[in-house]
């Protein structure tokens, strides 16, 4: 039998925002190197939310198009603690969630050519270890490229800009539209713990 509760003793955030945002999170000669990483080290990648060949029942495609574009994974030390640094004070003070580290203990280094998108998604889902992902933080390494709009579902558009960092819920809905001219590159990294019960 359902018992009514106290509203007014729930735990709050008043705090909670959908999107931080950090200029200047590295600087432009950080972005040149971490954009030179990615060109001596990527490979052209589908999303696991494109579409899975592994023989499972499981069948997970978002959009009209298969996401595609070329991934390094960088688990540098001095890498992971900024990025490690900048989503620890997020989480303290906006966030709130128990977070443990970095998925996989390495941040995601991108680089989308013309044509590349990454179509609607969240990157909470219930899909491997995804359900343990809290916070998505997103690195612009460039914006001198045409189309890639990085938009969440809410319709809030973000513009880029060189070494600005967006940290967000990981289960806030986003996509980066068709790269038109150009390349866009970026970083993400996700701060990770036991899953939201």
């Amino acid at each position: 039998m359902y018992k009514p509760i106290d509203m007014d003793k729930l735990k709050l955030n008043t705090s909670f925002k959908w999107i931080l945002q950090r200029k200047n999170f590295f600087s432009k000669n950080e972005c040149i190197e971490m954009k030179k990483f990615i060109d001596e080290n990527a490979k052209l990648s589908r999303s696991q939310l494109s579409e899975l060949n592994d023989g499972s029942d499981f069948t997970f495609k978002w959009g009209n198009k298969d996401c595609s574009l070329q991934v390094a994974e960088n688990s540098e030390q001095p890498v992971l603690d900024r990025f490690w640094s900048v989503m620890t004070i997020a989480n303290e003070v906006t966030y709130k969630y128990d977070i443990k580290g970095i998925y996989h203990n390495r941040i995601q280094a991108q680089k989308y050519d013309a044509g590349d998108l990454y179509n609607p998604h969240s990157d909470y889902h219930n899909h491997l270890d995804y359900s343990t992902l809290k916070l998505t933080a997103l690195l612009f390494l460039n914006d001198d490229y045409e189309g890639g709009e990085f938009s969440f579902f809410d319709g809030t558009i973000i513009e880029p800009e060189v070494g600005k960092i967006i940290i967000s819920p990981a289960f806030y809905g986003h996509e980066v539209t068709p790269i038109i001219k150009g390349t866009r590159y970026s970083c993400v990294g996700w701060a990770v713990g036991d899953t939201f019960v």
